[in-house]
């Protein structure tokens, strides 16, 4: 079995560790922040592990790693497969923080994706095979400080692999290590647009804004955000990301058959009864505007998608629309900190093609 080192010590990263220790592999936690859950990794570290309830399984036990750390330069040399699950806004510093102690041979792996590979690649002259989720194989949360409860599990989970000639070697990894990641994309373009979060969470914020101050922390965005009209606008965003994924020859997939394909074991149920099953198994929130939600997948996702609306010329008007309301929404710019082709290939939109793009990632 290969040794895992997971750089994030957040909900995913914690539920990941534990679903591999259960498995049997070795795995380092690597904590790289000193803000988010620092006081739950020090319980971690005091007691060698942490407790998990998996309500997908109805297995509770106590996940013990092989390693818990903050030392970088020994976590990296533990590992043959490394997995990112910081939120993207890390990236850039996650990749000069871990880059110096890439060996050859290493598999990195980003959870989830936008196009990232292309920042760490960029820091390292090692051999790397870049890896890409466009979501989580597993969903829960930190409960209280005390223990990790698992609440969901994707049947399906698609990766994209950078050189995409060492694809299938790198799904046999990911599939032993997790059971429902049994699929292939394209290239790491692909999986960025097929991101749900890019699409659910920018849209369910953008217009459920006032619910969400008015409701002082009452709020359930998946049960309530997404009526007949909102969902209009999901199918018109569908339309458009679908146009830019056809240009890149990337398959099309509308936002509600592909949660369903995620979500559901069985695909002759309508798509929209998925969503609304999930929706009510979610949790609550968010219960303010500045969340993850927005600070990162509107600059992350859908400033990364209008970028590429400008190199091939198609539209890109919901996602335009909705990066002006959210950046005056939460008081800032969000535009101005967008991940965009042009930010991860060093020129000007103008000066990419899509030959140029499929160049790289392929």
């Amino acid at each position: 079995m290969e040794k895992v080192t997971i750089v994030g010590c957040g909900n995913a990263g914690l539920i990941h560790a534990a679903k591999l220790i259960e498995k049997g592999y070795e795995v380092c936690l690597l904590k790289t922040s000193s803000v988010a859950n620092t006081s739950y990794f020090d319980t971690i570290v005091e007691e060698q592990g942490f407790q998990v309830n998996d309500t997908t399984t109805g297995n509770k036990f106590f996940a013990r790693p092989s390693l818990i750390t903050r030392d970088v330069q020994v976590a990296i040399n533990f590992a043959d497969v490394i997995i990112v699950m910081t939120t993207t806004l890390q990236h850039e510093d996650v990749a000069k923080l871990i880059s110096p102690y890439f060996k050859d041979g290493q598999i990195l792996v980003l959870c989830p994706g936008y196009m990232g590979s292309l920042i760490f690649k960029k820091y390292t002259d090692k051999d790397i095979t870049y890896c890409e989720w466009e979501t989580t194989a597993y969903n829960g949360r930190i409960m209280d400080g005390s223990y990790v409860k698992i609440t969901f599990y994707n049947p399906r989970n698609a990766i994209s692999v950078m050189p995409a000639s060492r694809k299938n070697d790198v799904l046999d990894v990911l599939s032993k290590m997790f059971d429902n990641t049994k699929y292939l994309r394209k290239n790491i373009l692909e999986s960025a647009l097929h991101n749900p979060n890019m699409i659910v969470h920018t849209i369910g914020m953008t217009f459920s804004a006032s619910r969400i101050e008015y409701s002082n922390g009452e709020f359930w965005m998946y049960r309530e955000a997404f009526t007949d009209s909102v969902v209009n606008v999901i199918k018109e965003f569908d339309k458009q990301k679908n146009q830019i994924l056809n240009t890149f020859g990337c398959e099309s997939l509308d936002y509600f058959e592909a949660a369903k394909w995620r979500n559901e074991e069985d695909l002759s149920i309508d798509a929209m009864e998925v969503f609304k099953s999930f929706a009510e198994s979610s949790n609550k929130g968010p219960c303010f505007l500045k969340h993850r939600y927005i600070l990162e997948d509107v600059p992350m996702g859908l400033g990364l998608f209008v970028s590429l609306g400008k190199v091939t010329g198609l539209e890109t008007s919901i996602a335009e629309g909705i990066m002006t309301l959210t950046s005056a929404l939460v008081g800032c710019d969000l535009k101005s900190q967008s991940r965009t082709i042009s930010s991860l290939m060093g020129k000007s939109e103008d000066e990419i093609s899509v030959e140029d793009i499929l160049n790289l990632i392929e």
